[in-house]
């Protein structure tokens, strides 16, 4: 038995040393390379929070249920045959070693163990099937001899555990030093005592021989398994939880910022231009692919793929991590090589449309958009990069203040005659709200309906608000979700200026992306007003009785169902007001098959609605063939830019004369009672 404890010290060495010095490598090129800062904020509460919800509870894994089910199985029989795994190398090592001491605590662990070592083998099997004979579309291409070895070390773990368990109740192992589990009642090993029922009982000397090479099979399987995590895709046993700890604490998918006093390399171009919080998103993954199954370009035939973004850029940095530590920090200039071409496509970055799918569906918390973006920063402000679109894009918001060719002398000429307050010209700062219009809005002429619906509703509510006229200029959003952060910037700060000079203390708009922008990109630079979507705006003033609405004749023959914007949903959780408001009309409604945190986008985010998409199915024709799956006669929507891409797509697809696309403002609008 010394011998056998020795040889046990020994593997335990030799496998912890290579797991320890694995993982230094690994963390060594997160400190290292990085030259891009990134700060979190310590919010003790909130991160005790999501480390109980999604790394002990796996909460996020249930947004696919089968798949999630398994998965967190797994990981609880993992957490709990951790007991026996301590236990069964401390008595190997020392026999007289009582790692938990004896009495009902201590059967009552190794009962959990009993039970979850059955689910975890259940598990093995199950994640088989979904590989190798369903064959689940996300897993196709990562099955190799990875995901296969990995399931062999688990069940083989499982599998020599009650082997050893059998021989335990057969009595084989009872004057056998270093022995676990001898003091746990039988009733207590349940699946055990089951197992042993079905194999003829252990006797002889041979029973002893084969308890020791099941013994020793059992731990050289663990010391495999130890040395084998860092090195391999199982690494996120280590990095996801720190990931999900360590999660921004801004809003989701913010981007980082770009200190232009300073900083002379803009966005991201080779592996330094990434934070260390990028490079553990890089650890964390577990290819587990449900970022790319729901990313809308990659469902309509484009070649994004968001995991094999975050597992391409992992490669290149375990490839040139080794060669920068061997040949000093001061050859960085020599070893490093930009990942936007041979690594990632200009392509795939430009399909991107910053919907958040993919940071929305990931169960270990990475950022896609934030490093697709710093790539496309990359091209535009090292490059001057952008497709011909976007460029023409740039120019018009700095000479027009918009997205078009546009007169910013008439961006109110809308409003003239409905009795609004157009600061611009009245100068009058005699206001309770602003409404922002946005550019749609303001220029296209099916979506400046929505803007007179907001307005008629308003002046129903009796509300005092002003719109800015030709002194609103673009949030930005369209150049900095392409990547150009200085032309966002200084249309941030001149919008900023002219809210201030109004004293600004309240906003509404109708669009998500000058919500979004407004809300959330402005507070960084200092705005603090309260911005406010028309969509939770209108839902209040139903609620507090300030309008009222009611159904039409023709609503009883309508079937209605809701587009999510991405830039409502899942950037900013607004999902139930506007259900809620055409809840007050119909009880005609039936949800598309991917609604709110799984909506599909409508191809227009991240600048793509001044954008050609030439490659597959155009996004916005497969989200209106959902709509018309469940035979859908009016489709709400909240947001300009989607009702852009879904008329476009009516129309387009032949729908135009059985479906109606409505804005809620429009649909509350045209609703309205005394």
């Amino acid at each position: 038995m010394q011998l056998f404890s020795a040889l046990l010290i020994a593997g335990l060495a030799i496998s912890a040393a290579s797991f320890i010095y694995t993982l230094y490598s690994i963390f060594w090129n997160a400190v290292k390379i990085p030259e891009k800062p990134y700060r979190i904020k310590a919010s003790i509460g909130r991160r005790a929070y999501i480390t109980i919800r999604n790394v002990l509870l796996q909460g996020k894994l249930f947004k696919e249920r089968s798949g999630g089910i398994m998965h967190a199985l797994m990981f609880w029989g993992f957490i709990a045959f951790g007991a026996y795994s301590a236990t069964f190398f401390a008595r190997g090592i020392d026999p007289s070693f009582q790692l938990i001491p004896p009495g009902e605590i201590k059967n009552v662990i190794f009962l959990t163990v009993d039970v979850f070592a059955l689910v975890v083998l259940i598990d093995v099997f199950y994640a088989f099937l979904r590989r190798w004979v369903i064959k689940i579309p996300r897993y196709q291409g990562y099955n190799g001899f990875e995901a296969a070895f990995i399931l062999f070390l688990i069940a083989t773990l499982m599998i020599t555990y009650y082997a050893l368990g059998i021989l335990r109740i057969d009595g084989v192992s009872r004057n056998i030093p270093g022995a676990i589990m001898e003091s746990i009642p039988s009733s207590y090993t349940p699946v055990t005592v089951f197992f042993a029922g079905l194999f003829p009982k252990a006797t002889g000397p041979l029973s002893v021989d084969l308890y020791w090479t099941l013994y020793t099979i059992h731990a050289l399987d663990f010391l495999i398994f130890l040395v084998y995590i860092p090195r391999s895709k199982h690494l996120h046993l280590v990095a996801a939880p720190l990931n999900v700890i360590l999660s921004k604490d801004r809003q989701p998918a913010q981007l980082s910022t770009i200190d232009f006093d300073h900083e002379t390399r803009f966005g991201a171009t080779d592996i330094r231009d990434f934070s260390w919080k990028d490079y553990l998103d890089f650890y964390s993954c577990t290819e587990c692919g449900r970022c790319t199954f729901n990313c809308p370009a990659y469902l309509t035939g484009k070649t994004l793929s968001p995991r094999d973004i975050i597992w391409d850029l992992r490669e290149v940095v375990l490839a040139e991590g080794p060669e920068l530590r061997s040949k000093g920090m001061d050859h960085k200039d020599q070893i490093l090589k930009p990942v936007i071409g041979d690594t990632i496509s200009e392509t795939d970055l430009w399909s991107c449309t910053t919907c958040m799918a993919c940071v929305e569906q990931c169960p270990v918390m990475i950022d896609h958009v934030d490093k697709i973006v710093n790539m496309r920063r990359s091209l535009v402000l090292n490059q001057g990069k952008a497709p011909k679109g976007t460029l023409e894009t740039y120019n018009n918001m700095e000479m027009y203040g918009s997205p078009w060719v546009a007169d910013p002398s008439t961006r109110g000429d809308w409003a003239k005659d409905l009795g609004v307050n157009i600061l611009s010209e009245s100068g009058n700062d005699d206001f309770e709200i602003l409404y922002w219009v946005g550019c749609v809005s303001s220029y296209d002429r099916r979506n400046q309906e929505i803007a007179k619906s907001v307005v008629k509703i308003l002046q129903k509510a009796g509300i005092k608000f002003a719109i800015l006229g030709s002194e609103e200029k673009c949030t930005g959003d369209p150049a900095k979700r392409t990547g150009n952060e200085y032309l966002a910037e200084n249309l941030a700060r001149v919008n900023i200026d002219t809210l201030n000079k109004h004293k600004v203390h309240r906003v509404i708009t109708g669009c998500p992306h000058c919500f979004n922008s407004l809300k959330n990109d402005y507070s960084e630079m200092g705005f603090k007003a309260e911005v406010i979507h028309h969509t939770e705006f209108i839902n209040q003033l139903i609620s507090s009785g300030k309008i009222s609405i009611a159904a039409t004749q023709n609503d009883k023959e309508e079937k209605f169902t809701y587009h999510d914007s991405c830039y409502l949903g899942r950037y900013n959780k607004i999902y139930e007001p506007p259900r809620e408001i055409i809840g007050h009309v119909s009880d005609n409604y039936e949800e598309m098959s991917m609604n709110k945190s799984k909506g599909l986008c409508c191809g227009a985010g991240g600048g793509r609605l001044w954008m050609d998409e030439t490659v597959g199915t155009k996004i916005s024709h497969k989200r209106i063939g959902m709509a018309s799956d469940i035979n859908a006669s009016t489709v709400v929507t909240a947001c300009p830019y989607c009702m852009i891409m879904l008329d476009d797509a009516r129309r387009v697809t032949g729908l135009e004369d059985k479906m109606k696309l409505s804005d809620i403002s429009e649909f509350v609008a045209s609703r309205l009672t005394d």
